[in-house]
């Protein structure tokens, strides 16, 4: 299994490219944090980045790994997750660039619930992602087999760009979110400031 980071967004909203916002002191930008984050967890052989073409030449100097679209068309997660897939050739644990708040502790029960489920019914599993008490899911915080490639590359060949949907509901192995201030992201300015008090707290709160 490899872990990638989403980073090929064109962070709109956020006003600058919020790949490259520096949250966690100390410890890089939210990029760098995240693979460092990715890469930490059993299992995982190397941490990578999905980006446009345009930024990887930037990554490679910053000592990361880039998988660029290889696509043309508007950056979607799912065009970076079909990159990944065809890359590594092995199962990819995904997460985005803008989850300050996220924790081992939380990505390591999607690999615990993966490794139950395939132990139980390996044949039928696409997908292992958590899914919030209201029903919704976080299919970009969840793991994706090799076996799913398939139908992503052929929902992205179709127009189909909804990740979520790009996939059977009886290939998912759904987790209860445990936290739902890891699942915080950072779209806009207040967002940011937002994450960096409560990261801010942590820190202060730590024995």
């Amino acid at each position: 299994m490899i872990g990638l980071v989403l980073a090929g967004g064109r962070s709109t909203r956020f006003g600058s490219d919020k790949s490259r916002a520096v949250l966690h002191p100390g410890a890089g930008n939210m990029t760098e944090w995240s693979c460092r984050l990715l890469a930490s967890l059993p299992g995982v052989e190397y941490a990578a980045v999905s980006c446009r073409p345009a930024q990887a030449e930037a990554l490679r100097q910053a000592g990361l790994l880039p998988i660029p679209d290889e696509a043309e068309g508007a950056p979607t997660p799912l065009r970076g997750l079909v990159a990944a897939l065809k890359a590594a050739s092995t199962a990819v644990l995904v997460m985005p660039c803008d989850l300050p708040l996220m924790t081992a502790a939380t990505l390591s029960l999607l690999l615990d619930a993966r490794k139950k489920r395939r132990e139980e019914h390996s044949s039928a599993l696409l997908r292992t992602c958590f899914v919030h008490a209201d029903g919704r899911t976080e299919p970009l915080v969840a793991v994706y087999e090799f076996s799913s490639l398939p139908r992503l590359e052929a929902a992205l060949q179709e127009g189909r760009f909804g990740i979520h949907s790009a996939l059977p509901s009886w290939g998912d192995s759904l987790v209860p979110c445990p936290e739902e201030t890891d699942f915080l992201n950072m779209n806009t300015p207040e967002e940011r400031e937002r994450a960096m008090l409560l990261i801010s707290g942590k820190e202060n709160h730590r024995p």
